[in-house]
């Protein structure tokens, strides 16, 4: 598996490094997440201190909800990160290259529009 993800936006103004212990893909389908991105929001998730920020003065923050935040790249409007208590989830479109993960968890999915099928779940 890979030692270090990268991801950067768009436009590339912000790029990312995460852990090799990065979560695997998980999809969220919640109302939320389909307003921001379009559908569901696939996303990796880490602990915030261990995330390399490259580019920060390009994101840009709004409160979302009482216990989360969201950036996305100011440029580019890329929608990059979600931020709770103490990790990141990663926007996982982002994710430059192969990544060595596979989806391992729907969350949500009993707000999933009718128009799709729910991804499938690989169980490592």
């Amino acid at each position: 598996m890979t030692q270090t993800l990268t991801a950067t936006c768009h436009c590339g103004a912000v790029r990312l490094t995460l852990p090799a212990e990065a979560s695997g893909v998980m999809a969220c389908h919640c109302g939320d997440c389909q307003k921001m991105h379009g559908n569901f929001n696939a996303f990796v998730a880490a602990p915030r201190e261990a995330i390399g920020v490259e580019g920060a003065a390009a994101l840009v923050w709004y409160q979302s909800s009482p216990a989360s935040r969201r950036a996305f790249c100011g440029t580019c409007g890329a929608r990059v990160v979600k931020e709770q208590p103490g990790r990141w989830l990663v926007s996982a479109g982002l994710i430059d290259g192969p990544t060595g993960r596979h989806l391992m968890r729907n969350l949500w999915a009993q707000s999933k529009p009718d128009w799709y099928a729910l991804p499938e779940v690989h169980h490592e």
